[in-house]
């Protein structure tokens, strides 16, 4: 689910077991794109999954937590096996940072959700099928 500051729904998408989606954005220091995966656990929350960028700077992440795995290929920086939880997680539509959902191939641009500067918040939530037909 994906939810508005005051807690509407703006957009509902379900998800099959294990499938994951990610969100891509430009860094606001670094200026470089930014990749985070997640999945949804029912049972724990929303999982980051891995992190994969291009440069190190302010916010990005270098140190790894318990069965994490850096890597450095291709240009590229991944942490991956990340494994970490949250109950929810809060974007806020970027003026400069050019969000993206990525989800089976598709990529939507929060703007397509909500003004820049408003958050978005994701959520990990059981409803029955018929509920995913209204959203």
């Amino acid at each position: 689910m994906i939810r508005s500051a005051d807690g509407s729904v703006i957009a509902s998408y379900t998800l099959q077991g294990t499938e994951e989606f990610a969100v891509r954005y430009i860094h606001s220091v670094q200026k470089t794109p930014v990749l985070e995966v997640f999945r949804v656990d029912f049972r724990e929350g929303i999982e980051l999954r891995e992190t994969v960028y291009t440069d190190f700077g302010a916010g990005l992440p270098f140190l790894v937590e318990g069965s994490a795995v850096f890597e450095s290929r291709g240009g590229k920086f991944r942490i991956y096996g990340i494994k970490k939880y949250f109950p929810d997680v809060v974007f806020r539509v970027g003026r400069f940072a050019d969000y993206n959902l990525l989800l089976r191939g598709r990529e939507f641009p929060f703007t397509q959700f909500e003004k820049p500067g408003k958050p978005l918040r994701f959520s990990g939530e059981k409803h029955p099928f018929l509920f995913a037909l209204f959203y």
